[in-house]
């Protein structure tokens, strides 16, 4: 499931990095489960950014996503500084996005050329 997640979510332009972002918890908790338990990625290695709009609370986001992900004992130091992209008035995005986009971030070459090389790229 991680591998397809990875196909259809994550960033495959980039030759050093494993990356994979979206607003949905669920299949965040996913991905990370795939990079710790079948990867055998360190916790402690794993890098997170987080794009919000003006409107959100900051904090209020990233307690949300240190909730949700707090079976992985992610700290707040793993995070990036939160990206703020000004809202563009009255939309839906509201609906899609309550609490940002949550982008995973793993620098590592080696692991991810055995991913891409899995994949019918």
């Amino acid at each position: 499931m991680g591998l397809g997640l990875y196909w259809g979510e994550g960033n495959k332009k980039n030759k050093t990095a494993v990356r994979l972002g979206n607003t949905d918890p669920a299949l965040i908790r996913k991905f990370l489960e795939f990079m710790v338990q079948i990867l055998g990625v360190k916790q402690a290695k794993l890098r997170f950014g987080l794009q919000i709009f003006g409107d959100m609370n900051p904090r209020q986001t990233l307690s949300f996503w240190l909730n949700e992900l707090k079976d992985f004992h992610i700290r707040p130091t793993q995070f990036f500084k939160i990206t703020v992209t000004p809202h563009r008035g009255v939309g839906n995005y509201r609906e899609k996005t309550k609490y940002g986009v949550l982008t995973i971030h793993f620098n590592n070459s080696k692991l991810k050329k055995v991913i891409d090389s899995m994949l019918p790229l």
